[in-house]
């Protein structure tokens, strides 16, 4: 029998899908169950004063049982109209979390199933010394980027001209889970504005709705999926350059690559491992490459990053 290991991340599922299934599921079902007799109410009365105002010459009692009932019809049929709304954004919402959760551990399974396969290729690397380098002893072994990530951001990718590095599926699940949550509520606020206010939404009323629906989630989205989806690192192999940092280098002006250990700080106290792959010129000049705290990942793209520019690493501690 495999044994399941208590660091995997699904582990971390299991509260989430305890409290939805004994917690938050049994109080849907009494809300469901209690909206369902509100409507069935509604709909009684609907008819009970359909058939009211049928009477031909209706008593002074029926008259104002009408009116109360013109009353009731209209009150609830709205106020059971706005729930309906309630219930598509803030239930809906839930539903995509739930999805978003369920994708993203997924897909942090299949990469650590992909890391530990016994199909993966065993690469004898040799770091190079830099103390016997004369840039090497004179650049700093800081890091370029303060920032950083605890999980691949970034990799290598074989492209028709040579090989980019570009942003990992992870990122662009995490953006897209953003854009997702955010929209449901903005479509849905929308439509209730139209169908029950029954008014033109103006531009001031339009961005009030936006913000104050999901706009505020929406928009980082979009802008973690401008960022996912820009190169900022492409090499030219028939040319013989390679794009970084806005910056054209030629691949003889190139001198190593650094390879780095860092600690970032968080935000509230604590913080994580990072590596970090730099480009080191001919003219001591030092450029991010890659910048991400998955070790595994990081090692694999130096090797071939080393090999596609034939440059020597100088590794700080990281292996």
């Amino acid at each position: 029998m495999k044994k399941i290991s208590i660091n995997s991340p699904w582990l971390v599922l299991l509260p989430v899908i305890g409290v939805f299934f004994f917690v938050v599921f049994p109080e849907l079902q009494k809300i469901a169950i209690n909206f369902d007799k509100q409507i069935a109410e509604h709909e009684a009365n609907v008819q009970k004063l359909e058939s009211l105002k049928e009477i031909v010459s209706p008593s002074v009692t029926i008259k104002n049982e009408i009116k109360n009932l013109e009353f009731l019809v209209s009150a609830h049929g709205s106020a059971i109209a706005r729930r309906k709304y309630s219930y598509y954004k803030h239930g809906g919402t839930v539903i995509i979390v739930l999805c978003i959760l369920v994708v993203l551990f997924g897909s942090s399974y299949i990469i650590k199933r992909k890391k530990t396969s016994p199909n993966n290729k065993q690469v004898n690397f040799t770091f190079s010394n830099p103390n016997t380098d004369n840039i090497g002893q004179q650049i700093s072994w800081g890091a370029v980027k303060n920032s950083g990530s605890n999980f691949a951001t970034r990799f290598l990718k074989k492209v028709s001209f040579g090989y980019k590095i570009v942003s990992s599926n992870y990122m662009k699940y995490i953006a897209w889970g953003f854009i997702i949550v955010g929209i449901n509520p903005v479509i849905w606020s929308f439509a209730e504005a139209i169908q029950l206010n029954q008014e033109t939404i103006g531009f001031s009323k339009a961005g009030n709705l936006f913000f104050t629906s999901g706009g505020a989630i929406m928009l980082p989205g979009l802008f973690l999926l401008f960022k996912s989806t820009s190169t900022k690192v492409s090499i030219y192999k028939n040319e013989q350059t390679i794009h970084v940092e806005g910056k054209v280098l030629k691949f003889k002006d190139l001198h190593a690559l650094q390879l780095i250990q860092k600690f970032v700080q968080g935000n509230r106290g604590g913080g994580y491992t990072c590596y970090e792959l730099i480009l080191v010129t001919k003219q001591a000049k030092r450029y991010s490459l890659l910048n991400h705290g998955d070790k595994t990942f990081i090692l694999s793209d130096m090797v071939k990053i080393s090999q596609i520019l034939n440059l020597p690493v100088w590794n700080s501690g990281v292996v």
